[in-house]
This record gives C-alpha cells, structure tokens and sequence, in this order.
C-alpha cells in the first residue's frame, strides 16, 4: 500500500516521474511525466527550470495568482508576451508622446497633413508638412530641411506592437475647424549619403475612425484611434500627423502611442 492509501496499481498514473533511469535530477534538463509515459508542461534539471506547452499554446502557460485567486503574473504563450498586475498590463509596456503646441507650430495650411513633434519640449517653428491626401503623404524627401524633419521622427530600433493610441487636443480660438488624425510607418535610409532620413513606402498604422469638427477654445476634444497595422518592426520610423480642414484656429496637440516590445 502507498502512504495515501492507494495501491500503486490504482494511482501510479498520478506519480511524477523523470525516465532517468532512476538517477533523479542531474545536469540535463528532462521532461516531467506522470506514471504511464504522458508529458507535462514541466522540465528541470538541478540548475533549471522551463514550462513549454505540449499540445496547444495558452493565454495563461505560467501563471501566479494572489490568495484571491487574482493574476499578477501570466505568461501568454499565444500571444508571446508575459502580464502582471490585476490590470494584466504587459509587462514591456511603453509609451511614445506626440505633440504639437500652439506657441511653437501650428497647422498653416488648410487641408494638409502636418507632423507632430516626437521630442518632448521640442519648441521650434519649422512645421513638417506632409501632403494634402487622404492620409499623409508615403514618402519624404529631405532636401535643405534635415533639421526640422527628424524632431518628427520616432524611430523604432525593436520590434514593437502598438496597443492604443490616444490624442487630446484644444484649440485657440473661438471657432474651430475640422480635424483628424494619422500615424504613419516608413522605411528610412540610414546610410548617412545624400538621401540619408529619406522616408519611403509609408504605411498607415492608426487612423481617426472619424473627424472631429471643433467649435473653437471652449472645450478639450479626445478621440482614441482605430490601429490599423499593430505590428511594426525595427527599422522603422513612425511619423504622427493631424491634419485641419481650415486655419481657423491654431492647435496644441497631446498625442500618447501606447507599445510594447515584441
């Protein structure tokens, strides 16, 4: 009989072994199995741990859990990315800031996409515009202007997914106009020759579900924006833009791109 008082041909399917030829844990990391041979999401060996899935990826491969049964840390094998918190948050979150300021630049030209500064407390003049299409323009050549382009520029050395972007943005005056939003990916030539910084083969990744029409200094406005494209990969530069149906009013902007490494 077996201390819990079960005869090992009743439950020696539920014994945890190690098929080590009854050496135990030693130097090489091994798979744990239950009495009749079937594989467990757990290996070890006496200097490592590693849980792998066996038959299908999961939201919640390795998870600890408070003592009311609250995750604060989850690893999600279907989604390759590790949660903690009650929020679920993952855990590389970051947060890229978009701005404009009215004191600064402004929109000048109606029905034309203007780039938002990438450089927090950037206080320059130059506005970068970037076409009067239906999204900003899909390519950018530098010509005398390398300065006032790349303050736009937020360049992306990782892998990166985009989970949320969000702009709130308040006006000058007492009439408004009509306003809407892009952030586009580029490739861009980093070869440092004389088409180094030039943006091609633009793609939109979030864009306004709708205009906004402003009536003016009396109000802040906020509008999440649709991700079109959430995976963006390194190399790329990702160029915020708003563009304004009239130059009624100047415009302070507050853009925040919420991303995590991938």
């Amino acid at each position: 009989m077996s201390l819990t008082g079960k005869t090992k041909a009743s439950s020696y399917k539920d014994i945890l072994q190690m098929n080590n030829s009854n050496n135990g844990v030693d130097t090489t990391t091994r798979n744990i199995v239950d009495g009749e041979g079937t594989a467990s999401s757990i290996s070890i060996s006496d200097d490592v741990l590693q849980v792998t899935p066996k038959n299908d990826d999961t939201t919640a491969l390795f998870k600890v859990t408070d003592k009311d049964s609250n995750s604060i840390l989850v690893v999600d094998s279907a989604n390759d990315v590790v949660k903690a918190n009650a929020g679920q948050h993952t855990v590389n979150t970051q947060i890229q800031k978009f701005e404009l300021d009215h004191t600064a630049a402004s929109p000048d030209t109606a029905d034309t996409w203007t780039a938002l500064v990438s450089m927090h407390n950037h206080s320059d003049t130059n506005e970068l515009e970037m076409g009067t299409g239906s999204t900003p323009a899909e390519t950018l050549t530098i010509t005398t202007t390398a300065s006032a382009a790349i303050k736009h520029y937020f360049y992306l050395p990782l892998n990166i997914t985009i989970d949320s972007c969000n702009v709130w943005f308040g006006a000058t005056s007492a009439t408004g106009d009509v306003v809407k939003f892009s952030v586009m990916a580029y490739d861009v030539d980093t070869d440092n020759g004389s088409t180094g910084g030039d943006l091609t083969n633009g793609a939109e990744v979030c864009v306004s579900p709708s205009t906004i029409t402003g009536a003016g200094r009396e109000q802040a406005y906020f509008q999440s924006l649709t991700i079109s494209t959430a995976d963006v990969n390194a190399g790329k530069v990702l160029l915020a833009c708003v563009h304004q149906d009239g130059t009624n009013s100047d415009l302070t902007i507050n853009m925040q791109l919420v991303y995590h490494l991938r």
